[in-house]
Protein backbone atom coordinates (compact mmCIF):
# COMPACT_ATOMS: atom_id res chain seq x y z
CA UNK A 1 0.00 0.00 0.00
CA UNK A 2 1.16 3.39 -0.93
CA UNK A 3 2.21 5.58 1.83
CA UNK A 4 -0.56 8.19 0.43
CA UNK A 5 -3.30 5.20 -0.04
CA UNK A 6 -2.30 4.63 3.76
CA UNK A 7 -3.01 8.21 5.24
CA UNK A 8 -6.59 8.56 3.38
CA UNK A 9 -8.00 5.22 4.90
CA UNK A 10 -6.12 5.80 8.07
CA UNK A 11 -8.01 8.99 8.29
CA UNK A 12 -11.07 8.10 6.97
CA UNK A 13 -11.38 4.85 9.16
CA UNK A 14 -10.42 7.37 12.47
CA UNK A 15 -13.52 9.30 11.62
CA UNK A 16 -16.05 6.44 11.44
CA UNK A 17 -16.83 7.11 7.48
CA UNK A 18 -17.28 4.47 5.26
CA UNK A 19 -15.95 4.32 1.19
CA UNK A 20 -19.57 4.87 0.06
CA UNK A 21 -20.17 7.48 2.48
CA UNK A 22 -17.37 9.49 1.81
CA UNK A 23 -18.40 9.05 -2.20
CA UNK A 24 -21.91 10.60 -1.54
CA UNK A 25 -20.30 13.09 0.40
CA UNK A 26 -18.06 14.34 -1.61
CA UNK A 27 -19.40 13.78 -5.55
CA UNK A 28 -16.36 11.56 -6.52
CA UNK A 29 -16.95 8.19 -7.51
CA UNK A 30 -15.76 5.49 -5.31
CA UNK A 31 -14.03 3.60 -7.38
CA UNK A 32 -11.75 6.59 -7.99
CA UNK A 33 -11.47 6.81 -3.96
CA UNK A 34 -10.56 3.28 -3.41
CA UNK A 35 -8.11 3.31 -6.26
CA UNK A 36 -6.29 6.23 -4.26
CA UNK A 37 -6.21 4.44 -1.06
CA UNK A 38 -5.42 1.13 -2.71
CA UNK A 39 -2.48 3.17 -4.41
CA UNK A 40 -3.70 2.12 -7.87
CA UNK A 41 -2.65 4.69 -10.11
CA UNK A 42 -3.58 3.08 -13.01
CA UNK A 43 -7.34 3.28 -12.40
CA UNK A 44 -7.15 6.83 -11.73
CA UNK A 45 -7.99 9.68 -14.75
CA UNK A 46 -5.46 12.09 -15.80
CA UNK A 47 -2.84 13.42 -13.32
CA UNK A 48 -5.20 17.18 -13.26
CA UNK A 49 -7.84 15.68 -13.06
CA UNK A 50 -6.72 13.19 -10.00
CA UNK A 51 -5.02 16.25 -8.03
CA UNK A 52 -8.50 18.07 -7.98
CA UNK A 53 -9.74 14.39 -6.49
CA UNK A 54 -7.08 14.31 -4.18
CA UNK A 55 -7.61 17.81 -2.52
CA UNK A 56 -11.15 17.47 -2.46
CA UNK A 57 -10.73 14.49 -0.56
CA UNK A 58 -8.16 15.78 1.90
CA UNK A 59 -10.14 18.81 2.87
CA UNK A 60 -13.34 16.71 3.67
CA UNK A 61 -11.34 14.38 6.04
CA UNK A 62 -9.50 17.49 7.60
CA UNK A 63 -5.80 16.79 6.10
CA UNK A 64 -3.02 19.18 4.84
CA UNK A 65 -4.04 19.07 0.41
CA UNK A 66 -0.72 20.15 -0.36
CA UNK A 67 1.41 17.52 1.35
CA UNK A 68 -0.57 15.24 -0.16
CA UNK A 69 -0.57 16.65 -3.54
CA UNK A 70 3.75 16.62 -2.90
CA UNK A 71 3.54 13.18 -1.82
CA UNK A 72 1.15 12.04 -4.95
CA UNK A 73 3.43 13.29 -7.44
CA UNK A 74 6.21 11.40 -5.79
CA UNK A 75 4.35 8.21 -5.66
CA UNK A 76 3.80 8.70 -9.53
CA UNK A 77 6.76 10.21 -10.22
CA UNK A 78 5.59 13.05 -11.41
CA UNK A 79 8.51 15.22 -9.86
CA UNK A 80 11.75 14.03 -12.13
CA UNK A 81 12.79 17.30 -14.03
CA UNK A 82 12.74 16.91 -17.85
CA UNK A 83 15.50 16.36 -19.94
CA UNK A 84 17.49 19.31 -21.17
CA UNK A 85 16.77 20.72 -24.84
CA UNK A 86 19.40 21.46 -27.29
CA UNK A 87 17.86 24.38 -29.93
CA UNK A 88 19.91 24.52 -33.10
CA UNK A 89 20.40 28.04 -34.06
CA UNK A 90 17.97 29.67 -36.41
CA UNK A 91 19.59 29.68 -40.30
CA UNK A 92 19.05 32.79 -42.25
CA UNK A 93 16.03 32.88 -44.58
CA UNK A 94 16.36 32.44 -47.90
CA UNK A 95 13.56 34.07 -49.99
CA UNK A 96 12.14 31.24 -52.34
CA UNK A 97 8.54 30.20 -53.96
CA UNK A 98 6.46 28.08 -51.80
CA UNK A 99 6.81 24.72 -52.08
CA UNK A 100 4.63 22.09 -50.72
CA UNK A 101 7.39 19.93 -49.54
CA UNK A 102 7.52 17.40 -46.83
CA UNK A 103 9.76 19.83 -44.55
CA UNK A 104 6.46 21.96 -44.86
CA UNK A 105 3.42 19.53 -44.73
CA UNK A 106 5.28 17.96 -41.02
CA UNK A 107 5.24 21.03 -39.06
CA UNK A 108 1.64 22.06 -40.33
CA UNK A 109 0.51 18.72 -39.62
CA UNK A 110 1.81 18.78 -35.94
CA UNK A 111 0.83 22.28 -35.21
CA UNK A 112 -2.58 21.41 -36.52
CA UNK A 113 -2.84 18.23 -34.01
CA UNK A 114 -1.38 20.37 -31.37
CA UNK A 115 -4.11 22.88 -31.95
CA UNK A 116 -6.75 19.67 -31.64
CA UNK A 117 -5.05 18.05 -28.69
CA UNK A 118 -5.67 22.13 -26.79
CA UNK A 119 -8.99 22.75 -27.68
CA UNK A 120 -9.97 19.23 -27.20
CA UNK A 121 -8.44 19.54 -23.24
CA UNK A 122 -10.39 22.68 -23.49
CA UNK A 123 -13.63 21.12 -23.98
CA UNK A 124 -13.20 18.31 -21.29
CA UNK A 125 -12.39 21.38 -18.79
CA UNK A 126 -15.58 22.82 -19.65
CA UNK A 127 -17.29 19.70 -19.62
CA UNK A 128 -15.97 18.97 -16.14
CA UNK A 129 -15.62 22.43 -14.49
CA UNK A 130 -19.14 24.20 -15.57
CA UNK A 131 -22.28 23.02 -13.40
CA UNK A 132 -25.25 21.88 -15.37
CA UNK A 133 -27.94 24.65 -16.57
CA UNK A 134 -30.95 24.53 -14.48
CA UNK A 135 -34.86 26.59 -15.10
CA UNK A 136 -37.46 26.24 -13.49
CA UNK A 137 -40.34 28.04 -15.31
CA UNK A 138 -43.03 26.89 -13.43
CA UNK A 139 -43.37 28.15 -10.82
CA UNK A 140 -41.12 31.10 -12.31
CA UNK A 141 -41.00 32.20 -8.81
CA UNK A 142 -42.21 31.82 -4.84
CA UNK A 143 -46.04 31.06 -5.80
CA UNK A 144 -49.68 30.65 -4.12
CA UNK A 145 -51.43 27.67 -4.88
CA UNK A 146 -55.02 26.51 -4.26
CA UNK A 147 -54.78 22.17 -4.99
CA UNK A 148 -52.32 20.33 -3.15
CA UNK A 149 -51.62 18.40 -5.99
CA UNK A 150 -49.07 20.70 -8.14
CA UNK A 151 -47.24 20.10 -11.03
CA UNK A 152 -43.08 21.56 -11.23
CA UNK A 153 -41.72 22.44 -14.56
CA UNK A 154 -38.07 22.52 -15.65
CA UNK A 155 -35.44 22.63 -18.52
CA UNK A 156 -31.93 21.36 -17.93
CA UNK A 157 -29.55 19.23 -19.73
CA UNK A 158 -30.15 15.92 -21.40
CA UNK A 159 -28.94 12.79 -19.65
CA UNK A 160 -28.94 14.67 -16.16
CA UNK A 161 -30.20 13.04 -13.02
CA UNK A 162 -33.02 15.52 -11.39
CA UNK A 163 -34.21 15.44 -7.33
CA UNK A 164 -37.04 17.27 -6.17
CA UNK A 165 -37.41 17.70 -2.31
CA UNK A 166 -40.34 19.37 -0.38
CA UNK A 167 -40.13 20.62 3.03
CA UNK A 168 -41.44 20.23 5.64
CA UNK A 169 -41.44 16.48 5.08
CA UNK A 170 -39.29 16.09 3.63
CA UNK A 171 -40.90 14.67 0.17
CA UNK A 172 -38.26 13.46 -1.96
CA UNK A 173 -38.49 12.43 -5.76
CA UNK A 174 -35.31 11.13 -6.81
CA UNK A 175 -34.03 9.86 -10.10
CA UNK A 176 -35.87 11.84 -12.55
CA UNK A 177 -34.84 11.68 -15.83
CA UNK A 178 -35.42 14.56 -18.56
CA UNK A 179 -36.50 14.15 -21.96
CA UNK A 180 -34.30 14.85 -25.19
CA UNK A 181 -34.86 18.23 -24.98
CA UNK A 182 -33.87 19.04 -21.21
CA UNK A 183 -37.80 19.43 -19.94
CA UNK A 184 -39.07 17.87 -16.98
CA UNK A 185 -42.43 17.61 -15.03
CA UNK A 186 -42.65 16.29 -11.36
CA UNK A 187 -45.81 15.73 -9.34
CA UNK A 188 -45.69 16.87 -5.65
CA UNK A 189 -48.10 17.01 -2.64
CA UNK A 190 -47.99 19.94 -0.85
CA UNK A 191 -49.12 20.62 2.96
CA UNK A 192 -51.10 23.65 3.91
CA UNK A 193 -48.98 26.69 4.51
CA UNK A 194 -45.74 27.19 2.96
CA UNK A 195 -43.62 24.61 1.65
CA UNK A 196 -40.15 24.98 0.16
CA UNK A 197 -39.15 23.05 -2.61
CA UNK A 198 -35.40 22.31 -3.54
CA UNK A 199 -34.89 21.31 -7.01
CA UNK A 200 -31.48 19.31 -7.62
CA UNK A 201 -29.54 18.86 -10.87
CA UNK A 202 -26.37 16.49 -10.86
CA UNK A 203 -24.56 15.61 -14.26
CA UNK A 204 -22.40 12.70 -15.30
CA UNK A 205 -19.07 14.47 -14.17
CA UNK A 206 -20.60 15.11 -10.58
CA UNK A 207 -21.46 18.80 -10.94
CA UNK A 208 -25.02 20.10 -9.04
CA UNK A 209 -26.65 23.05 -10.09
CA UNK A 210 -29.49 23.88 -7.64
CA UNK A 211 -32.63 25.80 -7.18
CA UNK A 212 -35.47 26.81 -4.66
CA UNK A 213 -39.27 27.54 -4.34
CA UNK A 214 -41.62 28.23 -1.74
CA UNK A 215 -45.21 27.28 -2.31
CA UNK A 216 -47.84 28.33 0.08
CA UNK A 217 -50.92 26.34 -0.32
CA UNK A 218 -54.22 28.29 0.84
CA UNK A 219 -57.11 26.10 0.05
CA UNK A 220 -60.18 27.35 -0.81
CA UNK A 221 -62.18 28.64 2.00
CA UNK A 222 -65.47 27.62 3.09
CA UNK A 223 -68.48 29.11 1.40
CA UNK A 224 -69.52 32.45 2.76
CA UNK A 225 -72.37 32.32 5.06
CA UNK A 226 -70.40 29.27 6.89
CA UNK A 227 -70.19 30.21 10.90
CA UNK A 228 -66.83 31.96 11.59
CA UNK A 229 -64.50 30.26 13.18
CA UNK A 230 -63.35 31.53 17.29
CA UNK A 231 -59.86 32.98 17.22
CA UNK A 232 -58.47 35.06 19.53
CA UNK A 233 -54.85 36.03 19.36
CA UNK A 234 -53.06 37.28 22.87
CA UNK A 235 -49.22 38.15 21.33
CA UNK A 236 -48.19 40.37 19.46
CA UNK A 237 -49.81 44.00 20.32
CA UNK A 238 -50.81 45.86 17.71
CA UNK A 239 -48.30 48.87 16.93
CA UNK A 240 -45.77 46.36 19.35
CA UNK A 241 -41.81 47.02 18.59
CA UNK A 242 -39.45 44.42 18.31
CA UNK A 243 -35.90 45.19 18.68
CA UNK A 244 -32.87 42.12 17.63
CA UNK A 245 -35.43 39.32 18.69
CA UNK A 246 -38.34 37.46 17.26
CA UNK A 247 -41.90 38.42 17.37
CA UNK A 248 -44.06 36.00 19.74
CA UNK A 249 -47.49 34.86 18.06
CA UNK A 250 -49.65 34.04 20.77
CA UNK A 251 -53.50 32.95 20.67
CA UNK A 252 -56.48 30.30 21.40
CA UNK A 253 -59.08 29.38 18.93
CA UNK A 254 -61.66 25.92 18.77
CA UNK A 255 -60.17 22.41 19.65
CA UNK A 256 -61.50 21.53 16.36
CA UNK A 257 -59.21 23.84 14.30
CA UNK A 258 -55.56 21.49 13.91
CA UNK A 259 -53.26 24.19 12.87
CA UNK A 260 -53.52 28.03 11.97
CA UNK A 261 -51.33 29.41 8.73
CA UNK A 262 -49.26 32.90 10.14
CA UNK A 263 -47.96 34.77 7.42
CA UNK A 264 -48.00 31.79 5.19
CA UNK A 265 -46.33 29.56 7.76
CA UNK A 266 -48.39 26.50 9.12
CA UNK A 267 -48.64 26.90 13.33
CA UNK A 268 -50.10 23.65 15.36
CA UNK A 269 -52.95 24.01 17.42
CA UNK A 270 -53.09 22.12 20.64
CA UNK A 271 -56.36 21.65 22.71
CA UNK A 272 -57.04 25.30 21.19
CA UNK A 273 -53.84 26.75 21.74
CA UNK A 274 -50.89 28.03 19.66
CA UNK A 275 -47.72 29.49 19.76
CA UNK A 276 -44.38 30.50 17.49
CA UNK A 277 -41.54 32.84 17.10
CA UNK A 278 -40.80 34.41 13.94
CA UNK A 279 -38.11 36.61 13.03
CA UNK A 280 -39.24 39.11 10.38
CA UNK A 281 -37.67 41.82 8.66
CA UNK A 282 -36.57 44.67 9.67
CA UNK A 283 -39.57 47.73 9.24
CA UNK A 284 -43.17 48.00 9.35
CA UNK A 285 -44.47 44.23 9.08
CA UNK A 286 -48.34 43.30 9.03
CA UNK A 287 -48.93 39.72 10.31
CA UNK A 288 -52.00 37.52 9.30
CA UNK A 289 -53.23 34.76 11.15
CA UNK A 290 -55.52 32.26 9.27
CA UNK A 291 -57.58 29.68 11.34
CA UNK A 292 -60.12 27.22 9.55
CA UNK A 293 -62.00 24.22 9.69
CA UNK A 294 -64.60 22.37 7.75
CA UNK A 295 -67.36 24.58 8.56
CA UNK A 296 -65.50 28.30 7.93
CA UNK A 297 -62.59 30.34 8.75
CA UNK A 298 -61.33 33.92 10.30
CA UNK A 299 -58.30 35.83 9.89
CA UNK A 300 -56.91 38.34 12.49
CA UNK A 301 -53.86 41.08 11.26
CA UNK A 302 -51.86 43.09 14.07
CA UNK A 303 -49.51 45.88 12.78
CA UNK A 304 -45.81 45.88 14.32
CA UNK A 305 -42.47 47.14 13.36
CA UNK A 306 -38.83 45.24 13.71
CA UNK A 307 -35.41 47.44 14.27
CA UNK A 308 -32.02 45.67 14.25
CA UNK A 309 -29.33 47.31 15.60
CA UNK A 310 -26.96 43.66 15.91
CA UNK A 311 -26.47 40.83 13.68
CA UNK A 312 -28.88 38.35 14.51
CA UNK A 313 -28.49 35.20 12.50
CA UNK A 314 -30.87 32.28 12.85
CA UNK A 315 -29.24 28.36 11.61
CA UNK A 316 -31.00 25.45 11.06
CA UNK A 317 -30.19 22.02 10.15
CA UNK A 318 -32.21 20.51 7.69
CA UNK A 319 -31.50 17.26 5.47
CA UNK A 320 -28.88 15.69 7.15
CA UNK A 321 -26.42 16.38 9.85
CA UNK A 322 -23.51 19.44 10.09
CA UNK A 323 -20.90 20.28 12.63
CA UNK A 324 -21.58 23.75 13.12
CA UNK A 325 -19.18 26.59 15.28
CA UNK A 326 -20.39 29.98 15.53
CA UNK A 327 -18.39 33.00 16.51
CA UNK A 328 -19.77 35.91 18.16
CA UNK A 329 -18.00 39.06 18.32
CA UNK A 330 -14.87 36.90 18.36
CA UNK A 331 -15.46 34.70 20.81
CA UNK A 332 -16.79 31.45 20.21
CA UNK A 333 -20.16 30.53 21.40
CA UNK A 334 -21.09 28.40 23.97
CA UNK A 335 -22.24 24.82 22.75
CA UNK A 336 -21.21 25.41 19.24
CA UNK A 337 -18.25 23.45 17.55
CA UNK A 338 -19.92 20.02 17.80
CA UNK A 339 -22.50 17.64 15.52
CA UNK A 340 -25.97 19.14 15.01
CA UNK A 341 -29.13 16.28 14.71
CA UNK A 342 -31.19 17.37 11.38
CA UNK A 343 -33.82 19.52 12.90
CA UNK A 344 -31.77 21.68 15.50
CA UNK A 345 -31.84 24.99 15.33
CA UNK A 346 -29.59 28.28 16.77
CA UNK A 347 -29.82 31.78 17.28
CA UNK A 348 -26.80 34.33 17.90
CA UNK A 349 -26.67 37.54 18.36
CA UNK A 350 -24.08 40.30 17.97
CA UNK A 351 -21.97 42.82 16.20
CA UNK A 352 -19.91 40.21 13.94
CA UNK A 353 -21.52 36.78 13.88
CA UNK A 354 -19.69 34.37 12.07
CA UNK A 355 -20.96 31.11 10.95
CA UNK A 356 -18.87 27.84 10.11
CA UNK A 357 -20.57 24.12 8.89
CA UNK A 358 -18.93 21.10 8.24
CA UNK A 359 -21.96 20.37 6.09
CA UNK A 360 -22.76 23.46 4.07
CA UNK A 361 -25.76 21.85 2.30
CA UNK A 362 -27.72 20.81 5.24
CA UNK A 363 -26.96 24.24 7.15
CA UNK A 364 -29.95 26.83 6.12
CA UNK A 365 -29.39 30.50 7.93
CA UNK A 366 -31.80 33.65 8.17
CA UNK A 367 -30.01 36.88 8.78
CA UNK A 368 -31.48 39.88 10.56
CA UNK A 369 -35.12 38.01 9.44
CA UNK A 370 -34.10 37.72 5.70
CA UNK A 371 -33.77 33.38 4.48
CA UNK A 372 -30.45 33.03 3.27
CA UNK A 373 -30.63 29.78 1.91
CA UNK A 374 -27.93 27.03 2.23
CA UNK A 375 -24.66 27.73 2.77
CA UNK A 376 -23.46 25.76 0.18
CA UNK A 377 -23.14 22.26 -1.34
CA UNK A 378 -23.39 19.03 0.22
CA UNK A 379 -20.24 17.72 2.15
CA UNK A 380 -18.91 21.46 1.46
CA UNK A 381 -16.72 23.07 4.19
CA UNK A 382 -17.94 26.82 4.45
CA UNK A 383 -17.50 30.23 6.86
CA UNK A 384 -19.90 33.41 6.55
CA UNK A 385 -20.00 36.35 8.53
CA UNK A 386 -22.53 38.17 9.50
CA UNK A 387 -22.40 41.97 10.58
CA UNK A 388 -24.84 44.38 12.14
CA UNK A 389 -26.36 46.90 9.38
Amino acid sequence: MSKLGEILRTQREKRGITLDQAAADTRIREKFLKALEDGDYMSLPGAVYTTGFLRNYAEYLDLNQDELVVLFHQERGLTAPEPARRFEPIKPIIKRPLIFTPAVLVPVAVLAAVLLFVGYLYYQFTSFAVAPTLDVYDPPTDAIAQDAQFVLKGRTIPNARVTVQVFPGPLTVADIRPASDGTFSVPLTLTTGANHVVVEVLDQSGKVSRANRSILLQPQLAASGAPAVALTLDEPQNGARYENTYVSIVGRTEPSVNSVVVNGATVPVSSGHFEARFFFPAGPTEITVIAQNAVGSVTLKRQVSVVYTSAVVQVFVKGGEAWIQATVDGTIAAGTGRLYKDGETATFTGKTVAIRSGNAAATQVTYNGVYQGTMGQQGQIAEKVYTAQ
